[in-house]
């Protein structure tokens, strides 16, 4: 009996020991931003951080599934005006976010 009583609390704080709070960690940058537009110039921006922090999870959980690194294209159209003429160009920008769960 005592033998059971002594597996069940070594088996209770594993469990337990399973389950503690994680970070996730993103570092948001902009890897570079082009345009159709004539002369078009672009100045990198210092990256960002944005932290998400998940309570009492295991690292299989779900929730740490979702701290995901990913690199994203988007385009979009720009519109410049310039006294009474119109200019529409592409812009493409590229980001990238590394994750991380801590």
């Amino acid at each position: 009996m005592k033998k059971i009583i002594l597996l069940a609390a070594i088996a209770g704080i594993a469990f337990v020991s399973c389950k503690k709070d994680r970070t996730c960690e993103c570092t948001n940058s902009i890897i570079s931003k082009t345009s159709t537009q004539p002369g078009y110039t672009y100045t990198p921006q210092p990256a960002s951080t944005t932290t998400t922090k998940y309570t009492k999870i295991k690292k299989k959980n779900v929730y740490a599934q979702l701290c995901v690194s990913q690199e994203e294209t988007y385009s979009y159209n720009q519109t410049v005006y310039t006294g009474s003429t119109t200019a529409n160009y592409v812009v493409t920008e590229v980001s990238k976010n590394d994750c991380e769960l801590k």
